[in-house]
């Protein structure tokens, strides 16, 4: 019998660098890893065929859909800075290169295993009649949207609308499906530093590094009151295999992955990396530094106070159960990012960068 063929699209970022090495561990599998850098796949096994392109390359989406069983999308804008800065580049990215993909997979009956995001439940969580629920649930959650000129809410409406075009495609078509909301995933890899292998503004924990590995104060947009539930990419990686292992109970369902148990708010994060940095390092604990959203990231700008999945699902499907707590977490992050960025972002000036809680 042939080995499974896995492509993962997206296999040099964050989440890719670690799912293909856990991927491989499926055992008779052979991985098509594709995107335009692969530096962070810091894998060598032979099962893995690299290829650095674009997903908009002609005929790749093409080739990929018709030799793979399986395709894993996880390619995105997701740097939440670029939302109402550069609207038109995310809906491209998140939106319009990506309807060949759905109709490639449902020609050539690849399974697609579809990476969405938790910011498709919007600015608050609410169940269907328009009142306040206390976690994001996949089935019964309304998805509360920011007014057009709120330009923040750009990456969740293109989510949301290729969710929808997934669904109809399964529903009126033979495409075989599965839609993954990750909730607030961090690890060793996250993102980019910003003057050493990246441009720009990354998300939370990267941010937050940045300024740790400088010396610079952790500042908090809006105070750092917003909520998020953060979980491991090892304890992430863990739920996307199981879908893949399991074919015919994930078609067609969407599926949060997150862990409501490490709800916390993005000030309690910046002290608590904050501390972990300095009993590593030896240095002073951090200053916290208030800032407006407005400020930083200009007009246009909006945010999700709470964010906390409902992760019935994953457990009733995939037995999933998330245990790894944030303290748990940061150490290998902390020593992944000295090691990997130290030196040289040490001698890089301050740049004062602002957060968010995405």
């Amino acid at each position: 019998m042939a080995a499974t063929r896995i492509a993962v699209l997206g296999a040099g970022g964050f989440l890719g660098s670690h799912l293909v090495p856990r991927l491989l561990q499926l055992g008779d599998v052979q991985i098509d890893a594709v995107d335009q850098d692969l530096h962070k796949l810091e894998c060598e096994d032979a099962r893995v065929q690299r290829r650095v392109a674009r997903l908009e390359q002609p005929g790749l989406v093409d080739e990929v859909t018709r030799s793979a069983h399986v395709v894993l999308s996880l390619t995105a804008l997701c740097t939440p800075a670029l939302y109402n800065t550069d609207p038109l580049a995310v809906i491209d990215a998140n939106y319009t290169e990506l309807l060949p993909l759905i109709r490639a997979a449902e020609q050539h009956r690849a399974r697609l295993i579809h990476f969405s995001t938790c910011e498709v439940y919007g600015r608050r969580s609410l169940d269907m009649t328009g009142g306040a629920a206390a976690t994001m649930n996949e089935d019964s959650n309304g998805l509360f949207l920011g007014p057009i000129h709120n330009e923040r809410w750009t990456y969740a409406c293109a989510k949301q609308l290729l969710e929808r075009v997934l669904f109809a495609h399964g529903a009126h078509g033979n495409l075989h499906y599965s839609i993954v909301r990750p909730f607030n995933v961090i690890g060793p890899r996250m993102d980019f530093l910003p003057g050493v292998d990246g441009d720009g503004v990354p998300r939370v924990l990267a941010c937050f590094m940045a300024a740790l590995l400088r010396g610079d104060d952790l500042q908090l947009v809006d105070g750092g009151l917003q909520r998020r539930s953060f979980i491991a990419v090892e304890e992430f990686c863990e739920g996307i295999v199981r879908i893949v292992q399991r074919p015919d109970a994930c078609r067609g369902q969407i599926i949060n992955l997150g862990n409501p148990d490490n709800d916390v708010t993005i000030r309690e994060l910046a002290e608590a990396l904050s501390a972990e940095y300095a009993a590593y390092t030896g240095q002073p604990l951090a200053r916290l530094r208030e800032v407006s959203a407005e400020q930083f990231y200009g007009p246009g700008y909006d945010d999700t106070p709470v964010r906390v999945p409902d992760i019935a699902k994953a457990r009733s499907l995939l037995g999933f159960e998330p245990r790894a707590t944030l303290a748990q977490m940061l150490p290998g992050i902390v020593r992944d990012y000295v090691a990997r960025y130290g030196a040289v972002q040490a001698a890089q000036p301050s740049r004062h960068l602002a957060l968010e809680g995405s």
